[in-house]
C-alpha cells in the first residue's frame, strides 16, 4: 500500500472492517500458505562490515523464494559460538535498523541475529494503493513470512549458530506476522510479539485508522478487501504455534492496538503462553520492555545474562548485592 493509506495502516500494524469481520474457519495449514522452496540457493552476498563494541554488523542481502532480494543487516558476536540465533522484524514505520543497537547488546549475550526489511521497503515495490489491490498486500504479508523462514535458513546455514536455539522479536507488523510464522515454521523456538494484531480486516474499532477507512473507500471496496485478506489472518494459524514459547508484549496506551485486540490475540495463541501490559504507546519506549523481553530470551535460548549489559549501554550498573544479618 504505497499511498497514504501505507503509512496510516499497512505500514503501522496491518489494517483492523467496516463491519465485523467473517469468523474464522478451521485453521489453515500454515506450512502449506507460507512455504517456499528450501532447496533454492540463498545467493548470500555481503555488501559492507561495520565494527561496534567488538560485535561485526554485516549489511547483506539474500535472495527471496518470491523474487528481489531482501536487504538485512547480520550482526555477529566475537568468538567461535556456538550462538543462538535471533530473527527481528520491525514495525510498518520503521526498517531493518529498528533494532539495531538491542541486536548488538544480545550479541554480546551470545545471539548472532538476522534484521531484515519487510517487502513493501524494498526497491521496486509495487506504488500501489493496496487497500484497493488486496492481493498485492496479500501476496506482501506472505512474501514477509517465507522471507524470515528463508533468514531461518540462513542462520542455520551458519556454522557457529546453534538450530536448537532460534528465536524471533517483531514488532507491530513483525508481531501481527509472528503468530503465522510461528505456525509454519517449527524451528523457532520462541517469539516475541509486541503489539500484534489477530486479525487485519476488523475496522469496527473506533481509532484514526478506521475513520479513515469509513471516509476513503466504499463499502464494495471494503468487503473486497475482507474476502482477499480474511484468509490469512493471523488468528488463524497462530493456534497452531505450539511447541514454540510465546510473549506477547501489549502497551496500556497503544493507538491502533485496542484492549480487545490485544485478549484476541492472545486467547488464540498456542501454549505455551505468556503476556504483559506496560505503561506507554505502541512505539514501547518503556525500558522495562526491553528489559523483560531480553530476559525472556536469555531464558529461552540459553542466553549470558543481559541485565549487566542493558544497564552498560545505558550508563549504569547492577547494585551490589545487599548482606542481610551480622557481621563478626
Amino acid at each position: 500500500m504505497r499511498t497514504l493509506l501505507l503509512p496510516l495502516v499497512v505500514v503501522v500494524i496491518g489494517t483492523m472492517v467496516w463491519a465485523q469481520s467473517p469468523s474464522p474457519g478451521p485453521a489453515a495449514n500454515a506450512a502449506q500458505v507460507f512455504a517456499y522452496d528450501a532447496k533454492a540457493p540463498l545467493d548470500f552476498q555481503e555488501k559492507a562490515v561495520e565494527d561496534v563494541h567488538g560485535v561485526k554488523v554485516h549489511d547483506i542481502s539474500y535472495a527471496s523464494p518470491k523474487g528481489g532480494r531482501v536487504p538485512a543487516y547480520l550482526v555477529v558476536p566475537p568468538g567461535k559460538g556456538p550462538f543462538a540465533g535471533l530473527i527481528f522484524i520491525h514495525w510498518g514505520q520503521a526498517d531493518r535498523t529498528e533494532f539495531l543497537s538491542e541486536a548488538v547488546m544480545l550479541a554480546q549475550a551470545g545471539a548472532e541475529s538476522l534484521l531484515i526489511d519487510a517487502p513493501y521497503n524494498r526497491p521496486g515495490a509495487p506504488n500501489v494503493d493496496t487497500f484497493t489491490h488486496p492481493e498485492v498486500e496479500r501476496d506482501g504479508y506472505i512474501q514477509l513470512v517465507v522471507d524470515i523462514r528463508r533468514g531461518v535458513d540462513l542462520l542455520l546455514s551458519r556454522p557457529e549458530v546453534d538450530g536448537k536455539r532460534i528465536g524471533y522479536v517483531g514488532h507491530s507488523l513483525g508481531a501481527t506476522w509472528g503468530g503465522p510464522l510461528a505456525a509454519a515454521d517449527k524451528r523457532i523456538k520462541a517469539l516475541v510479539l509486541m503489539g500484534g494484531l489477530p486479525t487485519l480486516t476488523n475496522f469496527s474499532a473506533d481509532n484514526y485508522i478506521s475513520n479513515f477507512v469509513h471516509k476513503t473507500y466504499t463499502p464494495e471496496q471494503v468487503a473486497n478487501y475482507v474476502k482477499v485478506i480474511s484468509p490469512i489472518n493471523p488468528e488463524n494459524f497462530v493456534g497452531q504455534s505450539a511447541p514454540a514459547a510465546l510473549f506477547f508484549q501489549f502497551a496500556q496506551h497503544d493507538r491502533y492496538i485496542t484492549p480487545q485486540f490485544a485478549r484476541e490475540y492472545f486467547e488464540a495463541a498456542g501454549q505455551p503462553k505468556q503476556q504483559k501490559l506496560y505503561f506507554c504507546s505502541h512505539e514501547f519506549n518503556d525500558p522495562a520492555a526491553l528489559m523483560d523481553r531480553d530476559r525472556f530470551l536469555q531464558r529461552q535460548l540459553q542466553l549470558k545474562p543481559v541485565m549487566a549489559i542493558i544497564l552498560r549501554e545505558m550508563g549504569m550498573k547492577l547494585a551490589p548485592a545487599r548482606v542481610v544479618g551480622k557481621t563478626q
